[in-house]
């Protein structure tokens, strides 16, 4: 099992804005582990509009794929916005117009804990 993750979007701010590649990471294991792949600033950051992008790169299907905006490191269940998704053989899942507040945290989770 392979996945690679991307976060990327931009922050509105007063004044100039920020945009980018914001977080990745390399998922290895179906254990359950939340990965936090990125926080949102505080500080002049109004809110953010991010899309996640959940790569398999493996030649079999990749199950029990969860993504959360989360107030907090351990999602509560409200808080996914996918839930047991399963993304075939070298395929994609994108999760575009998030929209967190300052504080707010993107959590990949793969496989149950």
């Amino acid at each position: 099992m392979a996945a690679s993750v991307t976060v990327h979007g931009f922050l509105t701010r007063i004044g100039t804005q920020t945009n980018g590649r914001f977080g990745t990471a390399d998922i290895s294991t179906t254990d359950g582990t939340d990965y936090i792949l990125y926080t949102v600033p505080g500080g002049d950051v109004d809110y953010a509009m991010l899309a996640v992008s959940v790569c398999n790169r493996a030649s079999e299907s990749l199950t029990n794929v969860n993504i959360a905006v989360a107030s907090a490191n351990v999602p509560e269940l409200a808080e996914f916005v996918e839930w047991n998704t399963t993304i075939v053989p070298n395929g994609v899942l994108e999760r575009t117009q998030i929209i967190a507040a300052p504080g707010d945290r993107i959590i990949v989770r793969v496989g149950t804990p």
